[in-house]
């Protein structure tokens, strides 16, 4: 007759499954620099929806990511805050980075510059012309572009930038609204 023993050791518990080699992993985790890089499509929805201010998160995100990795002293805040004075070096940066993978900037990151200095300008011209402003983004494209493709070369996982969260969509929603409201305005004072 078997009686229950509490000072037993326990009995073994089944083997678990040998892990799966790093190669079979469904993930690999990278140790390249992360840099923010959202979709063309999430950068000019939210730009638009925003009347202009969602590329100043864009810089104040990649002046973070360049202080962390230069160990420098900028402020991400006021360098974002004040984006079309600081966006030359920004894009300079951003190139110098690409570079590195042997990856080229289109543009010039000084024709960029003064092409996003120039757009932020407009929104300050009377009336309707006022409205190109909201094409501010277009330069960050380009950078954009290649700070993705050296994303994808450094196998980084981007799908957390490209995603539409809830406020992504309710901004787009408001502020597209909005700018609708703007254009039919801006047409209807035309009339006149």
């Amino acid at each position: 007759m078997d009686m229950h023993d509490p000072y037993r050791a326990p009995a073994p518990s089944p083997v678990p499954p040998p892990l799966l080699p790093a190669a079979t992993r469904s993930f690999e985790v990278s140790t390249a620099a992360v840099y923010y890089s959202p979709s063309s499509m999430k950068i000019a929805a939210l730009s638009m929806a925003s009347m202009g201010l969602y590329p100043m998160y864009w810089f104040w995100q990649n002046w973070r990511a360049i202080k962390r990795e230069t160990g420098g002293t900028q402020w991400p805040w006021a360098r974002a805050l004040f984006s079309p004075l600081w966006s030359f070096l920004c894009f300079s940066d951003l190139r110098d980075v690409a570079q590195s993978r042997r990856r080229q900037l289109a543009f010039a990151p000084a024709v960029l510059g003064v092409l996003f200095f120039v757009l932020n300008l407009a929104g300050r011209l009377p009336n309707g012309a006022a409205l190109i402003a909201i094409f501010g983004f277009v330069p960050l494209l380009p950078v954009n572009s290649l700070l993705r493709q050296y994303h994808h070369d450094e196998k980084v996982d981007m799908q957390r930038m490209d995603r539409f969260g809830v406020w992504h969509i309710l901004l787009t929603l408001a502020g597209g609204a909005v700018l609708l409201l703007a254009v039919l305005g801006y047409a209807m004072g035309d009339v006149d």
